[in-house]
């Protein structure tokens, strides 16, 4: 770790908390580190000669009614070594295997790293044109097969048959090979597939793998009368944990052929009758094992990993095992790098913490380290990570950056391409991938979030999440018959949109007897991809007259032809422009004026017909709830001159997880009479927020006119004895004629500082004006092109505007001793013509902050900012906050 640029940080991850604490690490960047330890600077040959020397006579090898003792299988290897040599085999080749696991494909693969060479495992199911890329892209210098499995095979120039080796072995030495192997030498070459395009090969050196086995033995652990089980293809690289672990330990090795493998009935019996006490497996293994009757608890150490793995099916094994371990980590990094052994009482499944000498960071998009609980890249260094991938320098670049935490030369991470976050317990939970990332009519969707939602519901088994352009589609096994889980979609949708914003529930649940699987036995996300493809959504209709007048003026408003009842208004394109001509369509046909806010509650054509039959139901109170859960201190955003906060819609997603934040919209205080001023509008904001936070301390933000609104609730709730920790406004002008007590004066103001930017305006170059999102433009002399969507909802905000202009023009802006955080739209026209602190300096006593952002007016809260501007007032908060 280098202490110079990260001088806060974990170096162990059995730190407890409460020193974390007492060190105020959770208010900075933390990045994850294992414990080091210290293991043999060795090859994996050397280890294993190691323990043929210490258990010789252990069996060391079983395979149907066969046994190998250690002294026998190093025989056979040695030999084995001599033959490969004698055929060319030489340190740095790449030799390519491809046979039935059986004990020939142990002794093949310890024979080519003997060599000094890295073995490249190719299972013959995959396509030809697949392994004859990896073999080109190799340029591996042998092909060793079976005579039968050569058939389903590339040809190639140089290729052995393990039958004919194995034949003529007893014609070779059985001494060790004296071939000089380093450590920094490549013991197999590993090909991964992207999401796109050929696959990748990944070197992995002995410094790798021993390092990861030395871990391994450790924890979970493993000992010399273990009895470990094989069910791995070599093609995948966990089979490397299986193979090598227990003979670095003096344990048994048995493989199981491929039809025991794949038929869960015959791999529960040999487990049984074998008294395997070690297995890994990837869930749906798992999952296969415990549908083919495992009933009774075993005595074995369960690994699972590969993919997620679902709470159900940790609760079972748990019940089943006698220990549980989830183990993480991409092909990239060695096998595993990180381990968590699973308890009864966890609700959570993570994928707990670094494997020895190997450290997690959590990075952000620019590749600086996030905060605790912010959900990042999941990037890995250590002793485990790769050199990079073969024969690809622009991938390697890109995928294998510099460690800039480590003062380590030439240290690297690698990306995973994986989202996660630090838990408070300091464990890592994964949510999916980066790459299955998507976004759904603007809104950033991680898959995994809404997985994990999903496995913790009753009567769902296991879960995944896809999606197309417009929905979010669930594919589900349920833990009953199909026909009982579809019965069950409602009462999840249900449950799911009262634990999830309204993007995040899936439209179409897919109820599935198992999920296609992958020759790894990973599920195959491309067969349910195709089958989302190919699937006809099922739309559900209105049912009742409300929800018919609804779903009717929606489908006019939105242009859809098909309005389903559970698809919200803002997942289907709606915004604040449309939301007014619904509301006015809305008050036609019912002759109900329902505040634009109600679409953040009611954003349903089923929730908004019910809140149109009961009109208790309708508030036109000032304090909306964009987002009211979690544990931090509120944050308040007031209204700018349209008196609606449905502009403050892409903002809400992006701020963390336990912040809550509140809206306040521009309605009358109680009955249709307005305010006769602003210090009343504000007092009856500040009465709004007190109920939320009754004690404060209070956090404001105001966009645009709400930035006056603002001050002058901070001054208030100053008055009344209250701590205002921020104030923030968003490109809002303090105009000169505020700050005049007489309104004769401030007219007088306000004329003289218009025609100062009318000059100053001709200085600027003068030209058409983009219309964010819209079609249309419009010219300087204000020739408009209007829709009537726009039209209406252009009336609209005039009426809104004017009432607030009414006051504002009345208000009597006096400096106070505060602090104020600016922020700017350094492309805006208006702002040009104003001083870079719009007026601040002269009003805000402690100082104003000044922070500029690109676009215009509206893009200080749209698709151009809301994230980093989230970002910048969260980070603000959290800082300002820790200090309370």
């Amino acid at each position: 770790m280098n202490k110079k640029s990260m001088n806060k940080s974990i170096s162990d991850v059995n730190n407890p908390l409460t020193e974390l604490i007492e060190n105020d690490f959770l208010t900075d960047y933390i990045p994850l580190n294992s414990t080091e330890i210290s293991y043999p600077n060795v090859t994996l040959t050397e280890l294993i000669h190691q323990q043929v020397a210490i258990t010789p006579n252990n069996i060391a090898l079983e395979f149907h009614n066969s046994k190998t003792t250690y002294a026998e299988l190093d025989k056979k290897v040695n030999q084995l070594a001599h033959y490969l040599k004698a055929q060319g085999v030489q340190s740095g080749d790449f030799i390519a295997v491809s046979f039935p696991r059986s004990p020939e494909l142990l002794y093949t693969l310890l024979a080519i790293v003997q060599c000094g060479a890295a073995y490249l495992p190719l299972d013959p199911e995959y396509p030809k044109e697949r392994l004859e890329f990896m073999l080109k892209d190799s340029n591996a210098k042998v092909l060793i097969t079976s005579k039968i499995v050569a058939a389903s095979l590339p040809t190639w120039p140089h290729t052995l048959f393990i039958d004919e080796a194995m034949s003529v072995l007893d014609q070779y030495a059985t001494s060790p090979l004296t071939t000089t192997v380093t450590p920094d030498d490549a013991v197999y070459l590993l090909y991964t597939s992207g999401s796109t395009g050929n696959p990748k090969g990944v070197p992995i050196t002995h410094k790798n793998l021993v390092n990861f086995l030395c871990s391994m033995a450790l924890e979970p652990g493993i000992h010399e009368n273990d009895r470990v089980l094989s069910i791995t293809t070599i093609s995948f690289d966990i089979a490397g944990l299986e193979l090598y672990l227990p003979l670095i330990k003096g344990a048994t090795l048995l493989l199981a052929d491929q039809e025991t493998a794949r038929d869960g009935r015959l791999l529960l019996e040999l487990v049984k009758k074998e008294n395997i006490s070690f297995l890994q497996a990837t869930p749906t293994t798992w999952l296969m094992l415990l549908d083919s009757g495992w009933s009774s608890p075993l005595p074995i150490k369960a690994l699972c990993g590969g993919e997620a793995m679902p709470a159900d099916l940790a609760k079972e094994l748990v019940e089943k095992c006698d220990s549980l371990w989830n183990v993480y980590g991409p092909t990239e990094t060695t096998i595993w790098s990180s381990i968590k052994q699973i308890k009864a009482e966890d609700t959570l499944i993570t994928i707990g913490k670094p494997i020895a000498n190997t450290q997690f960071y959590i990075l952000d998009e620019h590749g600086q380290l996030v905060a605790p609980g912010k959900i990042g890249e999941i990037a890995i260094g250590g002793d485990g990570v790769a050199n990079g991938y073969w024969n690809r320098p622009e991938l390697t670049a890109e995928k294998f950056i510099e460690n800039r935490f480590s003062n380590i030369g030439n240290d690297k991470i690698y990306l995973t391409g994986d989202l996660g976050k630090i838990l408070p317990n300091n464990e890592i939970e994964c949510l999916g991938r980066l790459d299955q990332q998507v976004k759904i009519r603007g809104h950033r969707i991680e898959p995994g979030e809404v997985e994990q939602a999903l496995i913790v519901l009753e009567g769902i088994k296991q879960a995944v999440v896809l999606a197309n352009e417009n929905f979010l589609i669930a594919h589900i096994v349920p833990d009953s018959s199909i026909e009982t889980a579809e019965r069950q979609i409602p009462l999840w949708r249900e449950i799911l949109s009262s634990q999830l914003p309204s993007h995040l529930v899936p439209h179409d649940f897919n109820v599935l007897e198992k999920m296609p699987t992958t020759l790894n036995g990973k599920i195959d996300r491309k067969t349910l991809l195709q089958y989302k493809t190919d699937k006809k959504l099922k739309y559900n209709e209105p049912r009742t007259e409300a929800e018919k007048i609804v779903a009717t003026i929606w489908k006019e408003v939105l242009n859809i032809e098909k309005i389903d009842i559970f698809s919200t208004f803002f997942e289907m394109g709606g915004h604040s422009i449309k939301a007014v001509k619904v509301m006015f369509e809305i008050e036609k046909h019912t002759g109900k004026r329902i505040p634009l806010s109600a679409l953040f509650k009611y954003s349903t054509v089923e929730k908004f017909a019910r809140l149109i039959n009961n009109e208790e139901e309708i508030s036109k109170d000032c304090l909306v709830p964009l987002k009211p859960n979690g544990s931090k201190i509120p944050l308040f955003i007031v209204h700018g001159a349209g008196l609606n906060i449905l502009s403050f819609l892409n903002l809400i997603e992006h701020f963390e997880e336990d912040q809550p934040v509140y809206g306040i919209q521009g309605t009358a205080k109680g009955t249709d009479e307005w305010y006769e001023s602003i210090e009343e509008m504000a007092a009856h904001y500040i009465d709004a927020i007190i109920k939320i936070n009754p004690n404060g301390p209070y956090a404001l933000v105001g966009f645009s006119i709400g930035g006056i609104i603002t001050f002058e609730m901070a001054r208030q709730l100053n008055e009344r004895g209250k701590k205002v920790s921020l104030i923030a406004v968003l490109d809002t002008y303090v105009h000169p004629h505020y700050t005049y007590t007489f309104f004769q004066k401030k007219l007088a103001k306000n004329y003289d500082s218009t025609l100062r930017k009318v000059k100053k305006a001709k200085d600027i170059l003068m030209g058409w004006k983009k219309i964010k999102n819209q079609k249309e433009s419009i010219t300087l002399n204000d020739n408009i092109i209007f829709s009537d969507e726009e039209a209406l909802a252009e009336e609209e905000y005039n009426k809104s505007s004017q009432l607030i202009f009414n006051i504002i023009d009345r208000y009597h802006l006096k400096p106070q001793d505060f602090e104020v955080e600016l922020f700017r739209s350094i492309d805006d026209e208006n702002n040009k013509l104003v001083a870079l602190d719009s007026g601040w300096n002269s009003i805000a006593l402690k100082g104003v902050n000044i922070n500029h952002l690109p676009g215009e007016h509206m893009d200080l809260i749209g698709p151009l900012n809301d994230k980093v501007i989230v970002q910048m007032i969260q980070d603000i908060l959290d800082e300002r906050h820790a200090k309370i």
